[in-house]
């Protein structure tokens, strides 16, 4: 009987230490949206927003990137990606929305793998979201093997960066409104990584079949020839199952096709939602651009799809 009072002080103690190095246990987890937190990345404090979930513990995460000249707080205020706080809120999902520094123009942006545009920036921004993927899945427990990214334009460009750059960290991807870069800085790796593209065949930025973009923003590949490459680096099939949504706005001028590339390594696979008339905006039923200038500069909206909800269906069964 006179050892059971030592063993219960040790097992005590031991208990106690565990919890002081507990990252989760030890601090009170705020829940929700939360603006402006930073992370120091070589000197510079960069931002982002988060959105909690209240069961944050293994939750996947979902990390959105703005296009050039945007931030992160317009993205999730004023375009259709506003929808996907209420989807982390009803799936459980942890949701960053980091800012991207200065460029040259003094436009925020991303160091995506297009070396002749202009208007990219020279952050080191691959240490900043490896750092943020680190600080969500070690903080809140989320689980590192569901970690998906998809961002539009300048934002799609760096979700492609990403799953070149460190595609052991990214589950899937879905890259809006952007293509593979012509002459680009990034390494081609061949690890397999889950793709979504959704492009516009009348985009006025982004050319459908390749060539220069608008505004010094470098060269891109077609439409087609990033699908290739896609499907060859994941092993999907070949030939694609296809689809067509119903076109329920025919004001929008457009319809939307989709090609589902299945079977890839370790399950990967890749979707193409072809926008038929589309412009340089995400596909959205619940958030339409209500500025006159919109179809002028950057073209049709389509109105057939929720951007958002297709991209949220092919991530969710998808996992490392």
């Amino acid at each position: 009987m006179k050892l059971l009072l030592p063993i219960i002080i040790i097992s005590l103690i031991l208990t106690s230490c565990n919890k002081d190095d507990d990252p989760v246990s030890n601090q009170e987890i705020e829940v929700g949206l939360i603006t402006n937190k930073t992370l120091n990345i070589s000197g510079s404090n960069r931002e982002y927003h988060i959105f909690v979930p209240q069961n944050y513990s293994n939750a996947p995460v979902v990390i959105l990137f703005h296009g050039h000249s945007s931030d992160n707080t317009k993205l999730i205020e004023m375009t259709p990606y506003k929808v996907w706080l209420n989807k982390a809120e009803t799936e459980n999902i942890i949701l960053a929305i980091p800012k991207g520094l200065y460029t040259s123009e003094e436009e925020k942006g991303w160091n995506d793998c297009r070396s002749d545009a202009e208007t990219n920036s020279n952050a080191d921004d691959i240490m900043f979201i490896s750092t943020l993927i680190e600080e969500i899945t070690t903080s809140y427990q989320a689980n590192p093997n569901r970690v998906y990214i998809s961002g539009s334009s300048n934002g799609g460009h760096m979700c492609i960066k990403l799953a070149q750059e460190i595609p052991e960290k990214i589950t899937a991807f879905a890259s809006i409104v952007s293509s593979n870069a012509v002459n680009s800085e990034c390494s081609n790796s061949d690890i397999p990584v889950s793709a979504l593209f959704m492009n516009g065949t009348t985009d006025p930025l982004l050319p459908y079949n390749g060539g220069q973009m608008t505004g010094n923003r470098g060269e891109v590949f077609s439409t087609q020839n990033t699908i290739d490459y896609w499907v060859n680096r994941n092993g999907t099939n070949l030939t694609p199952s296809m689809s067509e949504f119903l076109n329920i706005n025919p004001n929008d001028n457009s319809t939307v096709e989709l090609s589902i590339y299945s079977n890839g390594t370790n399950n990967t696979e890749v979707a193409f939602y072809k926008v038929v008339g589309g412009g340089h905006t995400e596909p959205s039923i619940l958030e339409r651009y209500t500025s006159p200038l919109v179809p002028f500069a950057l073209g049709n909206q389509n109105g057939d799809i929720e951007m958002v909800e297709e991209v949220w269906s092919f991530f969710e069964n998808k996992t490392k």
